[in-house]
C-alpha cells in the first residue's frame, strides 16, 4: 500500500493554515532569519579577504545549523500539532543533534558517490576552478583527456537518477528520527516506509525542485530590478542587494516550510498505511 501524494499535500496545507500562530515565530526566527543572513553572507565569501571570508564562512555554517533547527521544530509541530509551539521547540532541542549527525552521514555518503566523477574530471586535465566557475581561463585541448571526461560525465549522468531514487527512499529520515528516536537504523526504517512509493516521491521532489528554483530566480530578478530602480546602489552590501536577498529568503522559506511539513505528513501517512491502522490508514493507493 502506498500513500496518495495529493491527500498528503491536502493535509500539509491544512496543517499550515490551521497552525499559523505557533508556526510564525518558529519560521521567522528559526528559518527566515538564518536564510536571509546566509543570502547576504555567501556573496561575501571570497570577496573580503582571507580572514573576512573565513569568518563569513563560519557564520554561514552556524546559520545553516540554525535553519536546520527551525526545520526540525516545524517537523515536530507537523507531526504533533497538539503539542503546540513549546512542545515543538522542546522536541527540536532534544532531537536536533541526532538529526544533524544522521544527515551529516548521509551527506558524506553522497560526497563519496560523487568522488569518482570528481577524481575523473581532475585527472582529465580540466582545472577544478574551471568547473566551479572560479576562473574563466579555458584549458588547453591538448591537456584534456577526452576518454576520462566522457567516463566521468557518463558516471555523473547515471548517478543522478540513482541519487534521486536514494533521496526519495530516505526522504522521511528526519520525521522518523524525531518520532521514533532511532539511531543508524533509521536508514533501514526509511527504506521500509517508502517501499512502493519511491517513484511518486521522486516525482514530487522533481516538481518541487523545478517550481522552487523558478520561483527563487523570478523573485531575485524582479526584486533586484525593482530595488535597483527605486533605491539604486551597487555592490554586495548595497541596500538593494540586501533587500533582494531578503525577498529571495521569503520565497525560499515558504517553500522550505511546505517541504518540511509535507515530509512530516508523508511520514505519518506511510507509517500508518504500512500498519494499516491510525488516522492516515485510508491514505493508500486507490483510496
Amino acid at each position: 500500500m502506498t500513500a496518495t501524494m495529493s491527500t498528503v499535500w491536502d493535509r500539509t496545507t491544512e496543517f499550515v493554515g490551521d497552525n499559523l500562530a505557533p508556526l510564525t515565530p518558529i519560521v521567522l526566527l528559526g528559518m527566515f532569519l538564518p536564510i536571509a543572513l546566509i543570502g547576504n553572507l555567501v556573496p561575501l565569501v571570497g570577496a573580503i579577504g582571507l580572514t573576512g571570508s573565513s569568518v563569513a564562512g563560519i557564520l554561514v555554517v552556524i546559520l545553516s545549523l540554525a535553519s536546520n533547527w527551525g526545520a526540525v521544530a516545524v517537523t515536530a509541530l507537523a507531526i504533533d500539532p497538539a503539542a503546540g509551539r513549546s512542545g515543538a521547540v522542546r522536541t527540536a532541542n532534544r532531537r536536533f543533534l541526532p538529526v544533524v549527525a544522521v544527515n551529516a552521514i548521509a551527506l558524506i555518503a553522497v560526497f563519496a558517490l560523487f568522488l569518482p566523477a570528481m577524481i575523473g574530471f581532475a585527472m582529465s586535465g580540466i582545472p577544478m576552478a574551471q568547473m566551479t566557475g572560479q576562473t574563466t581561463v579555458q584549458p588547453s585541448l591538448e591537456t584534456v583527456s577526452a576518454p576520462i571526461v566522457l567516463l566521468a560525465s557518463l558516471y555523473s549522468l547515471v548517478l543522478l537518477p540513482v541519487l534521486l531514487w536514494i533521496v526519495a527512499r530516505l526522504s522521511v529520515i528526519n520525521p522518523t528520527l524525531i518520532t521514533e528516536h532511532r539511531g543508524l537504523g533509521v536508514f533501514a526504517r526509511a527504506f521500509r516506509l517508502t517501499r512502493g512509493s519511491a517513484l511518486k516521491i521522486m516525482g514530487v521532489i522533481l516538481l518541487y525542485l523545478i517550481v522552487s528554483q523558478i520561483a527563487g530566480l523570478a523573485a531575485r530578478m524582479v526584486a533586484g530590478a525593482v530595488f535597483g530602480i527605486l533605491i539604486g546602489g551597487v555592490g554586495l552590501m548595497s541596500l538593494s542587494a540586501i533587500l533582494t536577498a531578503c525577498v529571495v529568503a521569503i520565497v525560499s522559506t515558504l517553500f522550505s516550510v511546505l517541504a518540511v511539513a509535507f515530509l512530516a505528513k508523508l511520514y505519518l501517512a506511510l507509517r500508518d498505511a504500512k500498519d494499516a491502522s491510525g488516522p492516515f490508514a485510508a491514505i493508500v493507493e486507490g483510496a
